[in-house]
């Protein structure tokens, strides 16, 4: 909820995409802060030594808790955590995910992303990993299309989301390589094509002979978008029309290309179903 000094035009929160306020680097160390404070106490330092040697920073003591080092340790972490680039703090966000247990993350998930959305950040914590991307049916869309029962899916846009959310040099080409990847994999799982016909082109032709019917127009929709990244001056062939393709574009694809996979995943499952119940019968 807006305060009254935002409702009113006093203040404005600029949408935070290449810098990072005094108040968000605040709120993201006092989010970790807590956690490591109150196990600090139990006799663990919530990960802070581990975290710590990631960014090459020398701690005290031994690795095993001690008091009096933790706080000279804590001391150490802050400093560099106010000193150091914006960037490397969504670095410090995604290295002590990797630390947590499933159960964990989640709650840790959930305080980040509410201080991002609070200071209007122009990211987003999704799985494990910090993404430009603020839309909440966006957010949605990806986190379903990477947590798929598909493995080969579920690499393709976890990539593609990696290649588009580096910093401070995203890959925006090969971020759209992956998104129509995803796409083509699942396609290819559905059909069982391989070889020269596993394309999208070829597979999306073929769904309907797995009992997977699309709209005609949907269906010339995604293989125009294949036709963008396959002609003879497209990404797949390493055009230079598309060596510096724009942020929006692969955003555009990331998000499309997810909600693509999960819209044919449920086609898929259902045909599926379908062909359990009539062999039950």
């Amino acid at each position: 909820m807006a305060l009254f000094s935002e409702r009113n035009g006093c203040v404005v929160k600029p949408l935070q995409v290449d810098s990072m306020t005094p108040e968000l680097r605040n709120r993201i160390w006092n989010t970790y802060s807590i956690e490591m404070w109150s196990d600090g106490s139990n006799f663990d330092s919530n990960y802070l030594e581990e975290i710590m040697d990631d960014f090459g920073l020398a701690y005290a003591g031994d690795g095993s808790f001690n008091f009096s080092s933790f706080k000279q340790n804590v001391a150490t972490f802050q400093k560099w955590f106010m000193e150091t680039d914006w960037y490397r703090i969504y670095d410090f966000i995604e290295v002590y995910l990797a630390y947590l247990s499933e159960s964990e993350k989640g709650d840790a998930r959930e305080n980040f992303n509410s201080v991002l959305k609070w200071e209007n950040a122009g990211y987003r914590v999704i799985d494990d990993q910090v993404v430009p991307i603020t839309n909440p049916t966006e957010i949605s869309c990806l986190e379903q299309a990477q947590q798929s029962a598909y493995s080969s899916v579920n690499t393709h846009i976890r990539k593609a989301i990696e290649l588009f959310s580096r910093r401070p040099t995203p890959d925006y080409e090969n971020s759209i390589k992956e998104s129509i990847s995803a796409v083509e994999s699942m396609c290819c799982i559905i059909t069982g094509q391989s070889g020269k016909n596993a394309t999208l082109g070829k597979t999306l032709k073929k769904l309907k002979d797995k009992g997977v019917h699309i709209h005609s127009a949907l269906e010339s929709a995604f293989s125009s978008l294949y036709g963008y990244t396959s002609d003879e001056d497209g990404l797949r062939h390493g055009g230079i029309d598309f060596t510096n393709a724009p942020a929006e574009d692969a955003k555009y694809m990331l998000v499309s290309c997810s909600a693509f996979v999960n819209y044919l995943i449920e086609k898929w499952e259902k045909v599926q179903e379908k062909s359990e119940e009539k062999n039950n019968e």
